[in-house]
């Protein structure tokens, strides 16, 4: 069996996902395969942290050119991971993790196969709610978020680990968990 090398954070909006790759990926030293995306930044997101944030044009010349290897269209606004970091990433003999919504998620599974394991987080439709509001997210965004909640966590039941995010530690601590059964070397 392959040895998974690419953790995929995935799940509903306002469940953690972010934080939760970020700090796991500083803990256990997994390297980060930023996104690319023609939205612009949200709340406290960070240039080249959370998102490469190009044009619409810069994008489209891209997809185009064959640079991503898997790009999505949400809401009029375009995402994708460009194949040249991934590989580059993967090249490097360190575990990778990406943050995707469920198609990126999806993709990057039908591609790369047992390579991938997909952590989904979720959180209920009122903590969403509550914890975008406290990021000072737009109301409309909210709006538009909730709206999709049932088929964002929906998703979960296709992928391979689980997780209920009410606690930062102890959803941690099982993800590190689960990561460790994979690649017990690197936590």
């Amino acid at each position: 069996m392959t040895k998974p090398d690419i953790f995929v954070f995935t799940g509903t909006a306002g469940s953690g996902r972010k934080t939760m790759a970020h700090r796991l990926g500083i803990e256990i030293n997994l390297m980060h395969v930023v996104s690319c995306t023609t939205r612009l930044p949200r709340g406290k997101e960070r240039l080249d942290l959370d998102y490469h944030y190009i044009s619409r044009d810069e994008f489209e010349e891209m997809q185009r050119n064959g640079n991503f290897v898997q790009s999505v269209e949400i809401d009029n606004e375009k995402y994708g991971v460009r194949t040249r970091d991934l590989e580059n990433a993967l090249l490097s003999g360190k575990a990778v993790y990406l943050i995707l919504n469920r198609e990126g998620a999806s993709v990057i599974k039908q591609l790369y196969g047992d390579r991938v394991i997909r952590l989904f987080l979720y959180v209920d439709k009122p903590t969403v709610k509550e914890r975008l509001e406290s990021k000072g997210t737009e109301p409309e965004v909210i709006d538009h978020i909730l709206n999709h909640y049932t088929e964002e966590v929906g998703y979960r039941k296709l992928c391979e680990h689980i997780f209920q995010n009410l606690d930062i530690t102890e959803t941690r601590n099982q993800i590190k968990e689960v990561i460790r059964t994979y690649r017990p070397e690197i936590c």
